[in-house]
Parts: structure tokens; C-alpha cells; sequence
């Protein structure tokens, strides 16, 4: 599986979603919706860095530790960046922001589903 491409549609999907509360509704839902779905970008590209570092039988040891200190780093990352949003950031929708999270993580799950899926299975 290839990383890059779930972390590329979780950048792309926000953006759009973002772009569309732009031209919908007013700029600061916008940069909210755009804000989360940053987080859960970078916070998923730390993961999937550490998670794919090692593969293979003989690396499991390395494999089992890479996945546990992503999920950890991702968690930290996810928490500082909130904070640092609700500090630093003005006129944030609280709302927006965790659904633009919320939402390019399900984009990040779906792209995964769809990439591993097998079609020839679909049409048995």
C-alpha cells in the first residue's frame, strides 16, 4: 500500500470541502474546516512514516514498536496542533474544526478501503 496517496487525499478532500464553505458560507468556517483537516493530515503522515518504516517476518519486533510509537506521536501531534489552533488562531468554528478533522480522517479510512480492495473477489 502506498502511504502518500491516503495522505494526499486527506489534504485534497479538506481543501475542497473548505474551498466550497468559502463560496457557501463565510471565511472563518472555511479555515476551520481547513485547519482540521490539516491536523488530521499531519498527524496521520507522522503515523504512516513510523508504521511502514520495517515490514516482514524478521522485522516484527521493529514492526509491532514503529506502529505503537506512530499511534503514540500521532496522538501527540493531533493534540498539540489542537491546542495551538484554539490558542493561537482566531475566530475558529469549533464545530468546523473538529468536522474537518473528523471528516479527512473518514476520507483517510475510505481512501485505505478503497485501495485494498479486491475486485476480482467484488464479482464472486
Amino acid at each position: 500500500m502506498r502511504p502518500y496517496k491516503v495522505i494526499l487525499a486527506q489534504l485534497i478532500a479538506p481543501a475542497l470541502l473548505a474551498a466550497t464553505f468559502l463560496w457557501t458560507t463565510n471565511p472563518a468556517i472555511a479555515r476551520s474546516v481547513l485547519v482540521g483537516g490539516l491536523i488530521s493530515a499531519l498527524s496521520n503522515s507522522y503515523f504512516a512514516v513510523q508504521a511502514f518504516r520495517y515490514q516482514g517476518a524478521d522485522n516484527a519486533d521493529k514492526v509491532v514498536r514503529s506502529f505503537l510509537k506512530g499511534e503514540i506521536g500521532k496522538i501527540v501531534i493531533a493534540v498539540l496542533l489542537f491546542a495551538l489552533s484554539f490558542n493561537f488562531l482566531e475566530g475558529l468554528n469549533v464545530v468546523a474544526l473538529f468536522s474537518g478533522f473528523l471528516f479527512a480522517h473518514l476520507i483517510g479510512i475510505s481512501a485505505v478501503g478503497w485501495m485494498t480492495r479486491d475486485p476480482a473477489r467484488e464479482s464472486r
